[in-house]
Order: C-alpha cells, then structure tokens, then sequence
C-alpha cells in the first residue's frame, strides 16, 4: 500500500465510480484502475462489489475507508497545527525573570501577547539574575529578563532591554517633598531603605549605602523593591528603588523624586548562544523590546530621568 494507492481508493469510494474518481484526481481512467486492482491485491482484500460502472464498498473496504478517514483528518489538524507554527499561534515558552519585572511589567506583556495568541502556552520562573544566566545557559529555559551581567557569561548572548534610574520614594508629608531632586547626604537623619544586592551584582547604590551607614543614620536592606516603597509608605525611611517599580506602586499615597547622582539598572534580555529560538520566542521578545521602549519614554515624561 502506498499513498498513491490510499488516495485513489478514497476518490472511489467518494464518488462511487472510477470514471468520476480519475477525474477528481486529474488522472487517466486506466491508471486509476490499474492502482485500485494493485492495492486489492497487495492486500488480499476485496475492497468494492461492481455493479456496472458503479462500485460499492464491501465490510472490508468500509471497514479500511474508516482508518484512511481518520488518517486524513489527522492530515487536517496537522496542517492546522503548521499554520499555526507558521503565524505564532502554537508552541510553548518558558521565560525567567527577576522578581522587579515579574511583578508588573512581564505579566502585561504576556497578556497582551496572549490576547492574539491564546493556544500559546508559557512557564514564568521568577529568580536572581545568576540563576538565570545559568538556566539560559544550560537550555532549562528560553530566554530570561535580568540584570546585565558585570562580565560575559559563557554562552549567554545578551541584548539590552531597558535602563531604569533609581528614585526615591517617600510619604506625602515627609520634610523633602519640597526638593525637586534628593542627593544621598538629604537622607541622613530620615533612614535609607535600599534593595540588598543577593546575586552578585556590583549595584552602585550599595556603596551608597554603605557610605551612608557609616555614619550613624539607619538603614533597611531588602529583596523587593515593592517592599521597599510599602516600608516608605508607612514611615520607616527614604526607599531609593527603580522608577518602573516606584510608578507602579505610587497610588497617590508616595512621592518620587529623581535620586542624584543618577543611578542606573541596566536590564537585558539573556538568550543561548547555541540553542535557535522559534518564531513565537522571537515574536515575544520583540514585543518586549518594544514595550521597553515604552516605559523608558513614559518614565522621561514623568521627569524620572533628570
């Protein structure tokens, strides 16, 4: 049995005649019979009755037309499937991102990119920029969202997503609400709340804060930047945090000022250099780049830059 053979006996049975089916198929009427005895024989099987030029199907060929039914219909959703592939409405992604772009900023991309394309499914791991540069790496994920490694990191191709400044977040009523700008040696006496650095990055605010407490003036490390804002929010020190989290979580009950001299997050996005991404991977990511460009220039409007 080959597919030539499979095709022409579901145009028999179809059409009922070998006259309509060569037809239907574009091809002589003799070599549609010659394949239809072929396929009898070579499966020891009587597949129609004659009657005339009508051809009936026996148990067998009823029996034989189902399977070739189901096979044909799976060619159906195999295409679908392909057409599918090709406009990025199939597949699977998993994408790592550290904790400040998961809170907000990656679930409004992905759910802008699910709107359109909802038979996508992902995984959102949310870890240290390390561990990501790691899992990119060793292919345990397809692409991650974290900060720029200090140095190259075998194997890791890295593409600039976006440079968030850092601001600083205190109460409507706090003494320096009334500074267009806030400087570090501001802070002393009021309490400096600042994001610990837990993955190995030379963050250049964490100098800032050691400098600080160098002096008797308290400090409050933490992992979150959107606790760091709630601490500010109920009076325990000045946060110095990025501006995307600050904007997110002001709400009308914080006040932001640009912290001098500025600080910068750089954030990228970590692909494999040895492992092809697909069409959706691609697809997602230049969506991001281009919301990234977005929240940089609603941040400039905002004077978050100066």
């Amino acid at each position: 049995m080959n597919i030539r053979q499979v095709e022409i006996f579901k145009a028999v049975f179809e059409s009922g005649t070998v006259t309509q089916a060569a037809k239907n198929l574009g091809l002589a009427q003799p070599s549609v019979s010659k394949h239809l005895k072929l396929l009898e024989y070579g499966l020891g099987l009587t597949l129609f009755q004659r009657s005339g030029n009508r051809l009936t199907a026996t148990a067998e060929g009823l029996a034989l037309f189902d399977q070739v039914e189901r096979v044909y219909t799976g060619l159906g959703f195999l295409e679908t499937f392909a057409d599918g592939l090709r406009n990025n409405q199939h597949g699977e992604l998993s994408i790592a991102a550290m904790p400040l772009i998961s809170q907000k900023w990656l679930p409004k991309c992905i759910a802008g990119f699910i709107a359109t394309h909802q038979k996508v499914s992902f995984s959102l791991p949310v870890r240290s920029s390390s561990w990501i540069a790691t899992a990119v790496a060793a292919k345990r994920v397809h692409f991650g969202i974290g900060l720029k490694p200090v140095a190259p990191v075998p194997g890791i191709r890295v593409t600039p997503l976006m440079q968030l400044p850092f601001v600083c977040v205190l109460p409507p009523d706090h003494p320096l609400t009334k500074h267009p700008f806030v400087e570090l040696d501001m802070i002393r006496g009021h309490g400096l709340i600042t994001l610990r650095n837990f993955e190995g990055q030379s963050l250049v605010f964490e100098t800032m804060a050691r400098d600080f407490q160098s002096g008797e003036s308290r400090t409050i490390e933490t992992f979150s930047a959107s606790v760091a804002c709630e601490l500010a929010r109920q009076g325990a020190g000045v946060a110095l945090v990025d501006a995307m989290t600050a904007r997110d979580t002001q709400g009308g009950t914080l006040e932001i000022r640009p912290f001098r001299p500025q600080t910068i997050m750089d954030i990228c996005i970590m692909t494999s250099e040895h492992w092809p991404l697909s069409q959706i991977a691609h697809h997602v990511m230049d969506m991001m780049l281009d919301q990234a460009r977005d929240t940089e220039r609603a941040l400039a409007e905002a004077n978050l830059y100066r």
